[in-house]
């Protein structure tokens, strides 16, 4: 513990109770400007009636009166002047009317209206704040109204920060094949100082024993806690548990945990100092960090509430790991009867997910599944304000835009997990909108028929939006001479596909079906000659990026990343995106905004930056299924 003056105990923790040394207020003071009176002497009066009484003085803020009244008179006060001796009420003064020192009342009052009375909000020994309150603007300002001038604080814990791996570079620098740059530093750094600790950051160790154990040696001198992320598996080239093994005298508390994501975490105690390792994916650091670390941290700073967690309702089944735990990252938003928690699909190593999700949920090893509609604890991964809308759907560049521009006016979390999943998401009521773009086979509309049966109609209606040009994206100059789809057939043409329940995969496989007819072959007999078809880019950039770096030779994308990324373009179709919306979401503020927007010429000048893109017939218009 230590004491520290109120200018620097912002965001400490108490480490024992606060006991007010005066009464405040202090004195019975006025809450309005006005007349101090005898409420007796107005009781009855109205503008009719009123009561004439005699002013004998006034008392300003600060003042201490040097009078007292008596029946008949009265005194001048502000807001916060003390009251004099004799009065008990204040008259506001816009009931008043003030002749030479002849006042008029016109109303009444009551004992005490409109007085503070002295220790009404807090009496001298009473305990103003407990052990474990976390000190901030409000809590601040009762102390200093008690006269307190320096508390006890619980000591900010210092935590050192290490990123391990040959394969980390330094955000800013140029990123070579083979490298990642360093997210967990930053992640960890501001995490521990949300907490209230104190962060120090010790950079990025290659896969070195001897640099490493020499950088784990400084930190444990210097720190509380030492946390490493990275080179935490048992591998040959994972030499971190190697290391505070030896610094621990061969004893590790535990290297693995079940739970997926973060099996290979470790912990153990060198010079008396806790060492914990975190895995080196982002989203496995990050969960284990809140599963594990921050507990600790949040003990060790005095923190009464650990975490912060809620209680949801799980919109989709979510499946376990016998005999081990699962971890899986959710949206959250609140729905007519409190949270509900939409769980994403991820991959250890994604950066992206961070940004979207609000929480994770646990399933236990000796439970299989979790059922949708059931209740489950959420752990919060952050503390921000839950999203005005929430949009989980198709991803597109120029609806991400059209966020951006509407960012101004509410908050938006945009959850890319395809058309037909998206779609789902929007007829529960998980989400309030989502970007669609799924062609249907026999009719050859887009969007409406597949709505219509899939039996959304009753819940989803369409926003009208644009359409997108859609082809294949080949490297500059064509190097293989691709002409169209057929193509794909060859042996030296490897291809990259979307994600299944996308809406451009669902395009590709109508084309491939129509293919397969015409070559007089099945369906599953054309995609298994099809180099790549089960390759899966989750984005229009992922197609780009595999063309760009020669793992693929062609993908299926839009004209606006082909010409984004330098790719030639060979169109194939011009495809409707609408936005999906949630009966009950045409009701908010913010879906009103979005589509006044869409009917805006502000949104007409930005499709023209896009290319590919144009407006439709009824952009902007609502379409009930």
């Amino acid at each position: 513990m230590e004491e520290v003056d109120l200018v620097n105990a912002s965001g400490r923790v108490l480490a024992e109770d606060v006991v007010a040394l005066y009464d405040y207020p202090p004195f019975d003071r006025s809450e309005v400007d006005g007349y101090a009176v005898l409420s007796s002497d107005v009781a009855g009066v109205d503008e009719e009636r009123p009561a004439v009484l005699r002013a004998v003085g006034s008392v300003g803020i600060g003042e201490v009166p040097k009078f007292s009244l008596s029946s008949g008179e009265c005194a001048e006060v502000s807001t916060g002047s003390i009251l004099p001796r004799g009065a008990d009420a204040v008259v506001p003064v816009e009931y008043t009317k003030r002749v030479g020192d002849l006042v008029y009342v016109y109303r009444p009052v009551a004992p005490g209206e409109n007085v503070a009375q002295a220790g009404s909000d807090v009496l001298a020994g009473d305990v103003l704040l407990t052990r474990g309150t976390v000190l901030g603007p409000v809590e601040l300002a009762l102390l200093a109204s008690s006269g307190i001038a320096r508390v006890r604080v619980y000591r900010r814990v210092r935590v050192g920060i290490v990123s391990i791996g040959d394969e980390l570079v330094e955000p800013g620098r140029g990123l070579e094949l083979g490298k990642v740059f360093d997210t967990n530093s930053y992640y960890l750094y501001s995490s521990v100082r949300e907490l209230g600790a104190e962060p120090v950051l010790y950079g990025i160790v290659g896969d070195d024993e001897v640099a490493l154990e020499r950088v784990l040696r400084r930190a444990l001198e210097e720190c509380d806690i030492v946390i490493t992320s990275g080179g935490t598996s048992a591998g040959v080239g994972d030499v971190t548990y190697r290391v505070v093994e030896r610094l621990s005298g061969g004893v590790l508390l535990f290297h693995g945990l079940k739970v997926r994501p973060g099996k290979p975490t470790f912990a153990a105690v060198a010079g008396g100092k806790l060492i914990v390792g975190l895995p080196g994916f982002p989203l496995s650091q990050m969960m284990i960090f809140n599963v594990l670390v921050r507990p600790i941290l949040a003990r060790l700073l005095g923190y009464t509430e650990p975490r912060t967690t809620v209680r949801a309702t799980l919109a989709e089944r979510v499946l376990g790991y016998l005999g081990v735990t699962r971890l899986v990252p959710v949206v959250l938003r609140r729905g007519p009867g409190g949270y509900v928690a939409y769980p994403l699909s991820y991959r250890s190593g994604s950066t992206s997910v961070l940004q979207v999700a609000d929480g994770f949920v646990r399933v236990e090893g000796s439970v299989p599944f979790i059922e949708e509609g059931a209740e489950v604890e959420v752990f919060r991964l952050h503390t921000k304000w839950l999203a005005d809308l929430v949009a989980i759907g198709s991803h597109d560049y120029l609806l991400s835009e059209v966020f951006r521009e509407l960012s101004r006016s509410f908050t938006v979390k945009y959850v890319p997990v395809g058309s037909l999943a998206g779609l789902e998401a929007v007829a529960k009521g998980v989400a309030d909108l989502g970007g669609v773009h799924v062609l249907d086979a026999e009719s050859g509309e887009y969007n409406v028929p597949v709505v219509r049966k899939l039996g959304y109609g009753d819940r989803v209606a369409l926003i009208a939006g644009y359409t997108r040009e859609v082809g294949l994206a080949i490297a500059r100059g064509n190097p293989k001479g691709i002409k169209g789809l057929r193509d794909l057939l060859r042996e030296d043409v490897v291809f990259v596909n979307r994600t299944r329940y996308s809406g451009i995969r669902v395009l590709v496989d109508t084309y491939l079906e129509r293919l397969a007819q015409e070559l007089g072959i099945t369906f599953e007999e054309l995609t298994r000659r099809i180099r790549g078809y089960y390759t899966e880019a989750r984005t229009h950039s992922g197609v780009a990026l595999s063309v760009l770096s020669g793992r693929a030779d062609v993908g299926v994308t839009l004209r606006y990343v082909a010409v984004r990324y330098g790719l030639d373009f060979i169109p194939l179709a011009s495809e409707r995106f609408d936005i999906a919306v949630n009966i009950q979401s045409l009701k908010k503020r913010e879906v009103k905004l979005l589509i006044d927007y869409l009917r805006s010429d502000n949104f007409k000048k930005l499709v023209e930056r896009f290319p590919g893109y144009r407006l439709a017939e009824r952009t902007g218009e609502l379409v009930v299924i």
